[in-house]
């Protein structure tokens, strides 16, 4: 195999091959006319052949000169991208998700992604998670949440929603049937109380002031009345996983559970769902709620 010309003379070669000018090439590497003669001498010496045929209007490339521009052009361009790319920031991924999930679980769990994927720079968006537009907002990625899968994009179900009462220990420490809830205020996350009317049809039993107790709108917000004592309310164990973990709350009946038709899905472009660092969190997700279901709903 003959070896290869020295980087110094193919870039010389290059920029002549440019400009089509000894001079102007001289101008352009600031070396002298002389130095670039020499380099094309000594590149056309190791070839073997005429790289360059001098003419009335300037030099032109001669048939192997047109052969191997090409390919020393793009080489050059392959370098000057690996160096490029080694200069640049971490890839900044914006990323837009729900709330709750967001507070509760996801923001718990990112220095874990940031230690496993230090080249990506996480940026987290809670602003309207029901829906995605990825043509008008400029996100690379998001968790939706709702009953309708979102359109127009890359979606991949991560899990469904499935409620259970969740309460201190404290007040834990009273419920030892479902009936006994008759006697806790609960806490609901819709103002038609569907989520408690549907649970207590579930466990057979009735609640004597289920029309009374605060709504609120974020399963963050519940879980933090809860957390004081102050209430039952009725959450996803996924989104209460840290809680769970670290005794802030309780789920009495945790094998009580309603499964609702509401959903997440990690969406994206379609055209940008083999991206590296979409793959990677995408990748990520996956692993991290399969463990976290595993762990509170005892899910394998």
């Amino acid at each position: 195999m003959k070896r290869l010309p020295p980087l110094d003379a193919l870039h010389v070669f290059s920029v002549v091959a440019r400009t089509r000018n000894m001079s102007r090439a001289a101008e352009t590497l600031f070396v002298t006319q002389s130095a670039v003669s020499r380099q094309v001498r000594q590149l056309e010496e190791h070839l073997g052949t005429a790289l360059f045929v001098r003419q009335a209007r300037g030099i032109e490339l001669t048939v192997a000169g047109q052969r191997l521009l090409p390919a020393v052009e793009q080489a050059f361009d392959g370098i000057r991208r690996a160096v490029d790319a080694l200069a640049e920031r971490p890839t900044d991924l914006k990323f837009k998700l729900p709330p709750t999930l967001a507070l509760r679980w996801f923001l718990p769990r990112l220095p874990d992604f940031q230690a496993r994927h230090p080249e990506i720079e996480v940026r987290m968006s809670t602003a309207s998670f029901s829906q995605i537009h990825f043509e008008r907002e400029d996100f690379d990625a998001a968790i939706v949440a709702g009953t309708q899968e979102p359109a127009d994009c890359h979606t991949e179900l991560l899990f469904n929603e499935e409620l259970t009462p969740a309460c201190a220990p404290a007040l834990a420490a009273r419920l030892r049937t479902p009936a006994d809830l008759a006697g806790e205020a609960l806490i609901h996350l819709s103002p038609d109380h569907a989520d408690w009317r549907a649970w207590l049809a579930l466990a057979g039993v009735s609640h004597p002031a289920l029309a009374s107790g605060p709504s609120f709108e974020l399963s963050d917000m519940a879980a933090n009345v809860a957390g004081q004592g102050l209430g039952v309310a009725i959450a996803d164990p996924l989104l209460i996983a840290d809680d769970l973990r670290h005794g802030r709350l309780v789920t009495p009946f945790p094998d009580l559970l309603i499964k609702t038709d509401y959903r997440y899905w990690f969406a994206c472009p379609r055209a940008r769902r083999h991206e590296p660092a979409i793959e990677a969190l995408r990748g990520w997700l996956r692993a991290e709620i399969e463990a976290s279901l595993a762990e509170c709903l005892g899910k394998s």
